[in-house]
């Protein structure tokens, strides 16, 4: 908005140089666009990334997950925000219950129970993210906190496939070798 107006104040006031203006205009609208669009699709996973690097990541034992809102980002991509009910243990273990959302896969049906990592930070409580799995594995400083989380048998821990494809998907690993297996097949 403040380009256009921009470009108007100074087409009035200098109509010599309303070229530049209307050029200027169309540089500065487009070089925003992009970054809106960077920010749409980048900026969750910036953070995840940020905050996973950081050591700053608890399990979930996700008990419930239900579809809370459908949304459409700026390319019409459709997806579902998703309210999860579960348990969060920090690094000290101790349970807490929680609730957070997801943007999730439009074509998620139904969320299985189980164990996730996600971002935590006790000062900001409510800035929860699933963690995809490619992550946890790919970040080796965070090998002794999963280690620690696994080596604790209060937890009952069964993990789930946790991966970003247009929006966070969901799944058991049984179903994840299936779906492998039906792909393979054809």
């Amino acid at each position: 908005m403040g380009l256009l107006a921009a470009m108007f104040f100074g087409i009035r006031q200098y109509p010599a140089y309303r070229i530049y203006f209307i050029a200027g205009f169309t540089v500065g609208a487009t070089i925003l666009s992009f970054f809106y669009k960077w920010l749409e699709n980048g900026w969750d996973k910036y953070v995840i990334t940020k905050m996973a690097r950081a050591g700053k990541i608890a399990l979930v034992n996700i008990e419930k997950g239900e579809p809370y809102l459908p949304l459409r980002d700026s390319g019409f991509r459709r997806y579902w925000i998703y309210r999860f009910e579960g348990t969060l243990y920090n690094r000290e273990r101790k349970p807490r219950p929680v609730s957070f959302f997801e943007k999730m896969n439009v074509e998620t049906r139904e969320i299985p129970q189980g164990s996730v990592y996600v971002t935590w930070d006790e000062t900001k409580p409510a800035q929860i993210f699933i963690v995809p799995n490619a992550l946890i594995g790919s970040l080796p400083q965070l090998a002794p906190l999963v280690g620690a989380y696994e080596k604790d048998k209060a937890l009952k821990l069964k993990y789930l496939d946790a991966h970003y494809h247009r929006g966070m998907i969901l799944r058991s690993f049984r179903q994840a070798v299936a779906d492998y297996r039906k792909a393979e097949k054809k």
